[in-house]
Parts: C-alpha cells; sequence; structure tokens
C-alpha cells in the first residue's frame, strides 16, 4: 500500500480544512492503486470509514484510479509540475478522475486529501 491508512484516517479526522471541504459529502470516494483500493466513506461531511476495498464505480461517488507511476508523482511530497492536484493529473498525465458534480465540488476536498496521502506515506514508499 502506498500509504499509512491508520495515519491518513488520523490526518483526516484532525485536519480542518478536509473537514471543512468535505461538508455535506455523502457516499464513497474510491482510490485505485495498482497494489490495491481504498475506500474512503462519507455520511453527511463526515469520515465515517476508511478501509482496503473494491466496490464497483457505480457504488461510488468519485472515482480515482491511476497506474504506480501516476501516484508515484502525484503523491511526491513536492509533486512536479502538473501533478500537484488531481485535475490536473487527469488532463496533462491520463490519470483517471470521475467526471460529474460532486467531483468538481468537493475538488479542493480531494486536492487536500492528497496533500494527507502525502504526509502518510511511509519514507521510501512507492506507489
Amino acid at each position: 500500500m502506498t500509504i499509512n491508512l491508520e495515519r491518513f484516517k488520523q490526518l483526516a479526522l484532525e485536519d480542518f480544512e478536509f473537514k471543512r471541504e468535505t461538508r455535506y459529502l455523502n457516499g464513497i470516494i474510491k482510490c485505485d492503486f495498482p497494489a490495491g483500493t481504498v475506500a474512503l466513506h462519507f455520511e453527511d461531511g463526515k469520515l465515517v470509514k476508511v478501509e482496503e476495498a473494491g466496490y464497483d464505480d457505480d457504488k461510488c461517488t468519485i472515482v480515482i484510479r491511476g497506474t504506480g507511476e501516476q501516484w508515484e508523482a502525484l503523491l511526491q511530497k513536492k509533486p512536479r509540475p502538473f501533478y500537484q492536484c488531481l485535475q490536473s493529473s487527469n488532463i496533462k498525465h491520463g490519470l483517471h478522475l470521475s467526471n460529474n458534480n460532486e467531483t468538481f465540488a468537493y475538488l479542493p476536498a480531494l486536492n487536500r486529501m492528497t496533500t494527507l496521502m502525502r504526509n502518510a506515506r511511509p519514507e521510501g514508499a512507492a506507489a
């Protein structure tokens, strides 16, 4: 796994910006890594569960999927240009990002999520 899920959950639950940006969110954010899938469950804006589990895309509110190279570039402490946020990673580098209203409504939350994931990576981890 590219991130320490317990550390990520702790960071997410304590992070004011992430909590503010996810307010009102309901559903599952699915992050497909090459080594497995992470599902973040939200109820009325609150993160209630983080798990390693695969769900069909149609059961998820937002789906993010990438190759090992894409995730590795995105989750660097100091990402190179166009990997600093999910939308530019999608447009410039082909990272899959759902194309729905929720994705764009919660894009600031998704970008904060990637920052928290960067901070939850073990040193020297590869995607």
